[in-house]
Order: C-alpha cells, then structure tokens, then sequence
C-alpha cells in the first residue's frame, strides 16, 4: 500500500460504490484518499473528478498537495500538470480538479458535462450544502465498464447534516 495509514486500506480494496472518509485535522484522511487517487492514475482508463465546493484556483491549493503525492510515489515525472488538470502520460488517466460553487452559482451542469469519469472525490464534503446537489453531480459517475466511485472526504459535521443523515 505504501506510505498511508493502514487504517486507510479500505480506500484500495472497497468495491462500495461509496466510500466515506471522516476525520478531525490533522488526521491524514486529505492526503490519504489524494495517494489513493495517484495510483489509480497508473491504470490504463480512469478520470476522477476531484472537488471542493468552494475551490477559487486549484493550482494554488489541491494541485500542490497532490504532486506532493506523485513525487513521494515517485511518478510525477510521468505526470502532465496544469492549473486544473493532471494526466499521467503512460496510461492516459486522468484527475480534473473543479469547484462546484462559483461567483455565479453552482456549476452542476458544467461537472456534468466532464466525459466518463469513473471517480468523484469531494474533498470537505461537510460544505456541500444539500444531498439533492450532490445527487446531481454523483449521477455522472457512470463510465460503461469501469468501476465508478464516490469518496466523501470530511471532517466531523453535526448529525442533522445531510450526510449523516443519509448515510
């Protein structure tokens, strides 16, 4: 598995279309499901779709954190990096970092439109605001013949929050 917490080990054998990782600060679970998610872009095939719901600029804040990941596996140099893109030249995977809130609203349809992603992570998912959204944006996780997931990252919310609620 490598540098993770074995208590992460769930996030490589699960086949639960849903994952969800809670923790306080400081607890690994960020930087966990980001190693997690930097292996899978060493098979051949898969897109994540990586988001927060309030990201102004991922290049100043999950991409860093997430080449950490690459460098530490030792794969960067395999790695196209842009502002909001990373794509790992040898397999053609791919991660595409998005907020989904923005000045003028959510931008559901525009993550809906994001081609045959296999993998939704919401980092803070604790900010996502209703379950009807989130239901909006998992519903694009459907890549004929891949395995499709969606992994919840939060730190511990109240139980009349939606997540707890559902889940």
């Amino acid at each position: 598995m490598g540098v993770t917490s074995s208590k992460y080990k769930p996030l490589y054998t699960s086949t639960d279309p849903l994952i969800i990782v809670t923790g306080g600060r400081g607890s690994g679970k960020s930087h966990a499901v980001s190693e997690c998610d930097c292996r899978t872009t060493l098979q051949k095939g898969n897109k994540t779709l990586y988001t927060r719901y309030t990201l102004s600029s991922a290049h100043i804040s999950i991409i860093p954190e997430y080449r950490q990941k690459l460098k530490i596996l030792g794969i960067e140099s395999y790695c196209d990096i842009t502002k909001d893109a990373i794509i790992n030249k040898l397999t053609g995977s791919s991660v595409l970092f998005k907020g989904i809130k923005t000045s003028s609203g959510n931008q559901t349809a525009n993550l809906k439109s994001v081609k045959d992603p296999n993998r939704w992570i919401l980092d803070e998912a604790e900010e996502m605001p209703s379950y009807e959204l989130f239901q909006k944006i998992k519903r694009s996780i459907r890549k004929k013949g891949a395995f499709n997931q969606t992994i919840l990252v939060l730190n511990p919310c109240h139980y009349a929050h939606w997540i707890p609620q559902t889940f």
